[in-house]
C-alpha cells in the first residue's frame, strides 16, 4: 500500500437536492465536476513523479489520496499539504458552480490504496469514520494527522491550513487544521462572491441546517481572518 495522506469529503445537503435542481442538471454539474477534477490531476502531476495523487467518486462522495515520495522525512506531513492544496481547487470549482456544493469531510494519515473501485487500508478506515462528523461545511484533519503537521510546522512558516476548533456530532470540539474554502480567492470581493454561494447551499428553517450553517460562518470568519481579508458583512449576523 502507499504512504501518506487521504481525504474523504461529501456534499452537505446532497439528500434531497432534486427538491431544489433539476436531476439532469445535478447529474450534468456532477459529472462535469469530476471530468475537470481528474484532468486537472492528469495535467498536474504527469511530469511530477514524486508526487501520487488518486481519485474516487462515489455520488457526491469523493476520495483524494496523495503520496509525496520525496521526501524522507515529514512525507505524511507533507502529503497532507499537498493534498489540501488539491482539495481547494475542487472546493473552489463546486463554489463557482451554477449548482454550488458545500463539502465537509476529513484528512488522515497512513497506509492506504484508492482506485476508480476499491478503496483500503487503516487512513481510509480513519477518515471514513470522521467524514461525517462536523457539524458544518468543514475540511479538517483527523488528529493523527494534525500532530504530524504541527510536528513538522514547528521549525517551518506558517501554511494555507487555518489553525480552528471544529464543531463535531454529539456536543464535542476539536482544535486542529482546516482546509479554507477561500484557499483560491482572487481578493476579497472574490471571496464575498465564494461566501454568498456557499452560504446559499444551506436551504431550509431546520434546527440542523441552522446549526450548520451557523458553525460555517464561524469557519468562514477564521478563513478570512487567515488570508488577512476585512470581515464579512454576510457573516456579521451568523
Amino acid at each position: 500500500m502507499k504512504t501518506g495522506a487521504v481525504a474523504l469529503i461529501d456534499a452537505l445537503g446532497f439528500r434531497g437536492i432534486w427538491n431544489r435542481h433539476q436531476p439532469d442538471d445535478v447529474m450534468g454539474e456532477m459529472k462535469s465536476v469530476k471530468n475537470w477534477f481528474e484532468t486537472r490531476i492528469k495535467e498536474q502531476f504527469s511530469s511530477q513523479p514524486d508526487f501520487h495523487c488518486d481519485v474516487a467518486f462515489l455520488s457526491d462522495t469523493i476520495a483524494v489520496s496523495m503520496d509525496f515520495d520525496g521526501a524522507k522525512e515529514h512525507r505524511e506531513a507533507l502529503s497532507v499539504l499537498y493534498l489540501g492544496d488539491v482539495i481547494s481547487w475542487v472546493l473552489d470549482r463546486v463554489l463557482r458552480s451554477k449548482i454550488p456544493f458545500a463539502y465537509r469531510g476529513a484528512i488522515a494519515i497512513g497506509d492506504y490504496e484508492v482506485s476508480p473501485h476499491f478503496l483500503i487500508g487503516p487512513a481510509i478506515d480513519e477518515a471514513a469514520a470522521a467524514h461525517e462528523l462536523a457539524q458544518g461545511a468543514i475540511i479538517w484533519l483527523t488528529p493523527a494527522a494534525r500532530d504530524r503537521v504541527a510536528d513538522w510546522l514547528h521549525a517551518k512558516p506558517g501554511t494555507h491550513l487555518v489553525k480552528f476548533d471544529v464543531p463535531l456530532k454529539g456536543g464535542d470540539t476539536l482544535n486542529t487544521y482546516t482546509l479554507s474554502p477561500l484557499e483560491q480567492a482572487k481578493c476579497s470581493n472574490d471571496a464575498e462572491a465564494l461566501t454568498q454561494n456557499l452560504l446559499a447551499t444551506f436551504s431550509g428553517s431546520s434546527i440542523d441546517i441552522a446549526v450548520k450553517r451557523q458553525n460555517t460562518a464561524r469557519h468562514l470568519r477564521a478563513c478570512y481572518e487567515w488570508r488577512g481579508f476585512p470581515p464579512s458583512p454576510q457573516l456579521k449576523a451568523l
